[in-house]
């Protein structure tokens, strides 16, 4: 006697789950099934060679695309990618400031509800004309993955979020990236000395300058400098220049001559790239800022155009120099002259060929 009992009640109406993507698994099987059945050989041996994709075939109206099953689902994949891209447009081209997404963001948004309903046919002929040329794909497949894929996305929406937040704030960062060196008071350090047009060939247009400071005066008391004066020195950062320094004054007090001089790169193709000038006190222990001057490439070759033509019968005098206001206190004369690389160089010669001699 047989003790199984078939299950009654509920458990008996139960169905039966199915694994995800069974329908696609199914349809690959029927297919594989098919191929199965027709390689059969005459003595009734099973051919297991995979098959042969035929391409492009003609059984079904237009045509069907007979390849592997990856290349089907990248084609798929690419078509839904485009139409995302068609349903994105109109704001895509409202950014952009060519005179065609212009044209075209003008001409659409007086016609959005037209643009939108016909989209809607649009988008249902691409993905069901794509379903109809893969012969490994169905519509029901497609409507499955969909939802597995909405519901992926759901199940990891706090992941999804987590991440894109902090994307954003490395956006803000950079965005307001100069604000914020200029709060941390880093805004005259150059962490990295690479432009992205190096890798692509087209270099800076550098040129080289020479800085004369003549003297500084109305300067400020350093912090905590209380029984003892100022020990004034200069430093001075532009761009991927080495940092720039004056020797110490000691005791200089408000003010003081410096007469040195200093020269620096300068790039042309970038006019808004700051040199920043920094009054510093030296103490035991740190460097104290007592004031900044902050010019820019324009600012310095408008400064050369000024001074550099007086380099002939030059002089450390009111004649030759320019005052400039300090931060936030004190005030510095300095003067821009151009380099000649061409005549320091045959200056150069001319010394080796009489030592030489």
């Amino acid at each position: 006697a047989c003790h199984c009992r078939r299950p009654r009640g509920a458990a008996a109406r139960r169905p039966r789950r199915r694994p995800p993507g069974w329908r696609r698994l199914a349809a690959r099987t029927r297919t594989g099934a098919v191929l199965q059945r027709s390689t059969m050989t005459e003595g009734g041996i099973q051919d297991l060679r995979p098959r042969e994709r035929r391409g492009i075939v003609y059984d079904k109206w237009p045509f069907r695309l007979d390849i592997a099953v990856e290349y089907q689902d990248w084609i798929l994949i690419c078509s839904c990618l485009f139409v995302v891209f068609l349903w994105t447009l109109p704001c895509l081209c409202g950014r952009l400031q060519n005179s065609c997404s212009r044209a075209f963001a003008n001409w659409v948004y007086t016609r959005l509800h037209v643009f939108y309903w016909t989209l809607v046919y649009v988008t249902l002929f691409m993905i069901m004309f794509t379903i109809g040329i893969l012969p490994d794909w169905s519509a029901d497949d497609f409507a499955d993955y969909s939802k597995r894929a909405m519901f992926w996305t759901l199940d990891r929406m706090v992941k999804i979020i987590t991440s894109l937040s902090i994307l954003f704030g490395f956006y803000l960062v950079f965005k307001f990236r100069e604000r914020v060196l200029v709060a941390a008071g880093m805004e005259h350090i150059t962490v990295f000395s690479w432009k992205i047009n190096d890798p692509l060939g087209f270099r800076s247009k550098l040129r080289p300058v020479e800085v004369y400071i003549w003297k500084v005066d109305n300067l400020r008391s350093g912090n905590g400098k209380v029984l003892k004066a100022n020990d004034i020195f200069i430093e001075c950062h532009l761009g991927q220049n080495q940092p720039m320094r004056t020797r110490v004054h000691n005791n200089a007090g408000q003010g003081c001559i410096i007469k040195e001089s200093f020269q620096l790169n300068i790039d042309e193709n970038e006019p808004s790239q700051l040199m920043t000038m920094l009054l510093k006190d030296q103490s035991i222990l740190a460097t104290h800022e007592l004031a900044r001057l902050t010019l820019s490439t324009a600012e310095l070759c408008g400064i050369e155009d000024q001074t550099g033509k007086r380099r002939t019968n030059f002089t450390y005098s009111v004649d030759h120099f320019v005052p400039l206001g300090l931060s936030p206190q004190g005030q510095v004369w300095i003067a821009v002259a151009p380099v000649d690389d061409i005549e320091d160089a045959k200056a150069f010669d001319d010394g080796s060929l009489a030592c030489g001699c």
